[in-house]
């Protein structure tokens, strides 16, 4: 891999931002105008220390992070508006906003309040040494960009604490201190914190007026540290931390190119011939499904969300027509729904005012040029260095895991399978619920969405795969019709002698075969949405069914889905299906 360079001598600039009115669809104009509005008449949000020091106590995330991510959301909003309307309506709340951010003792979230990513969990943020977490940063790129945006309508006062501010809470210690997913003292596994931080730390200081020595300080570190996440991602690019983390991790690494050559006259031009950059692009197209579904093994819900102005533009740098082709149908949605009052689709990371002056700046390229051409399906996707295979043929779309239980956000789901015909799930991976104090603790593996027992794999006698890199799949052989692979390792020494999973894939019947040795209890888990009906060696879900050969008892167990995070991508029920067996079984899908 080449290392990234910039001429240590190159005179550095801040970002330049144009005006946004030319490029906005009345659509969308009306639509923003009338969220800022509302926002008027809402109260500023009060963050209290009791509020803050809640997560420990209780390990709720939601409590502090609702009225925090509000206060986010309201602000970059509003300064959209102002930038369309022009006439100063909003300016006073605007400032009101700035000035409540401003107050916040700190900005790091509690979950993240540590020097350290397994250090000691603070309870308060120390303000003489601010913790920088991704979103610590996110609001240092909100503020700055709001001064940058806004810089001859503030009050000069106000725009001189921004600025101070800003020194003392991200530029100072982000060239100071060293935190985990900088990666450059140390050789540790890095995840989309290294190039999501990295992408706000740049934002923040390149729309800052800093001396020529803080701009190259900032972009030596930026270049280090994600020059050491591009060496470690694999050339394959598949985001280990599944398709919603691509969002966060492969696309934030483009906005951070995106910015540097914004600021540094192109210096990283190169990167968009590099094979493996063209791969972090065309990987989010591989898995997916239809609409804004996408294949979801990790820590990532089926509904990874609509895409936009930073795919469209991701596409286009590294001439992926597949890309550029979705993020135009998805705005294009967006804005119908937006026009006819229907419900919007789910909206990640709504408080990012980079992310919103983006989808702004370019809603008139995503709006009115030529939508590319469909892209040839292709029959099968192989991405080694997680080891995920998928396959299409018609509607019929399968997923197969096949790599370790050592991804970024990981589920102990090596062998696992997902099913869809056309956008309808037909076997699912649940996703993750929402984040407690329990999901990124030594308890991570009692919650049921991580566990193999609640994934479409084999257990023995209730016991389930571990998490590590040494429980894994090994002997695996795949071309486009199939795959085939020993699971015994994934799961505790001693609880199976051998598990051979063969997988037959065409369009109308996926064909296993779990074949068991020295085991107790195989137990075949199906997640499933349909309601089952089961008749002997048959289950039937309405348009597709089950055809098993060997099977022992088969039994179905409801799954209430009452999470919030959950119910955003499936009804309130799911099904679990459990079908016994005697060293082997076959099994079919039949659509």
């Amino acid at each position: 891999m080449n290392a990234f360079h910039v001429d240590s001598g190159m005179l550095l600039k801040q970002l330049s931002f144009e005006d946004l009115a030319p490029y906005v669809p009345k659509e969308l104009r009306e639509y923003i105008i009338r969220e800022a509005d509302g926002m008027l008449e809402q109260g500023l949000d009060d963050l209290p220390l009791s509020l803050y020091k809640d997560f420990l106590r209780t390990g709720n995330r939601v409590n502090y992070e609702t009225p925090f991510f509000r206060k986010r959301i309201r602000l970059s909003t509003l300064v959209i508006a102002e930038l369309l309307e022009g006439n100063g309506r909003f300016m006073d709340r605007i400032e009101d906003e700035i000035w409540s951010l401003l107050g916040e003792p700190g900005w790091v979230l509690p979950p993240h309040n540590r020097y350290d990513e397994n250090g000691e969990q603070l309870p308060v943020p120390l303000t003489g040494r601010p913790v920088l977490d991704l979103f610590a940063l996110e609001t240092g790129g909100i503020v700055a960009m709001a001064y940058r945006l806004l810089e001859g309508r503030l009050t000069p006062a106000l725009k001189e604490t921004m600025v101070s501010e800003l020194k003392r809470r991200i530029i100072d210690p982000y060239l100071s201190e060293f935190f985990w997913w900088m990666g450059d003292k140390r050789r540790i596994k890095l995840n989309n914190w290294t190039v999501w931080c990295t992408q706000n730390a740049l934002l923040s200081a390149f729309c800052l007026p800093l001396t020529q020595d803080e701009y190259h300080a900032v972009l030596d570190r930026a270049l280090s540290t994600i020059c050491d996440w591009y060496s470690q991602y694999g050339d394959d690019g598949c985001c280990d931390e599944g398709a919603h983390y691509w969002h966060a991790a492969g696309l934030c690494f483009f906005d951070c190119v995106y910015i540097i050559n914004s600021v540094a006259s192109d210096s990283l031009l190169w990167l968009y011939s590099e094979e493996k950059m063209r791969n972090i692009a065309s990987y989010i197209m591989s898995v997916h499904v239809a609409d804004d579904r996408y294949l979801n093994f990790s820590d990532c819900s089926p509904k990874a969300g609509e895409l936009g102005a930073r795919e469209y533009l991701y596409g286009r740098a590294v001439n992926e027509d597949s890309l550029v082709r979705q993020s135009m149908l998805d705005f294009r949605h967006y804005i119908d729904v937006i026009s006819n009052g229907g419900e919007l689709p789910f909206e990640d990371n709504k408080y990012n005012l980079w992310y919103k002056w983006l989808k702004f700046r370019y809603s008139g390229d995503l709006m009115t040029l030529p939508v590319p051409a469909p892209p040839k399906v292709k029959p099968a996707s192989f991405f080694p260095s997680v080891g995920m295979s998928v396959y299409r043929s018609g509607s019929t779309l399968l997923a197969v895991k096949s790599g370790s239980n050592d991804d970024s956000h990981n589920h102990n789901d090596t062998g696992s399978v997902i099913v869809y015909s056309g956008s309808h799930p037909i076997l699912v991976d649940i996703g993750v619920e929402t984040y407690t104090k329990k999901t990124f603790s030594s308890e991570r593996y009692t919650l049921r969405p991580m566990q193999s027992l609640y994934h479409n794999v084999v257990n023995f006698g209730g016991v389930g795969q571990c998490a590590g890199p040494e429980y894994r799949a090994t002997d695996v052989s795949m071309d486009e019709s199939g795959i085939t692979m020993e699971l015994s390792k994934a799961y505790p020494s001693g609880t199976v002698g051998s598990y051979r999973r063969t997988i037959g894939f065409s369009e109308h019947c996926i064909a296993f075969e779990e074949n068991t040795k020295e085991c107790s209890d195989p137990v075949l888990s199906l997640i499933v949405m349909d309601k089952p009906e089961t008749d002997g060696n048959r289950i039937s879900f309405g348009s597709w069914s089950i055809e098993m050969e060997g099977s022992g008892s088969v039994s179905v167990e409801r799954m209430d889905i009452t999470d919030a995070r959950l119910r955003m991508a499936w009804p309130d029920t799911l099904y679990r299906v459990l079908v016994s067996f005697d060293g082997n079984l076959k099994w079919s899908i039949r659509l």
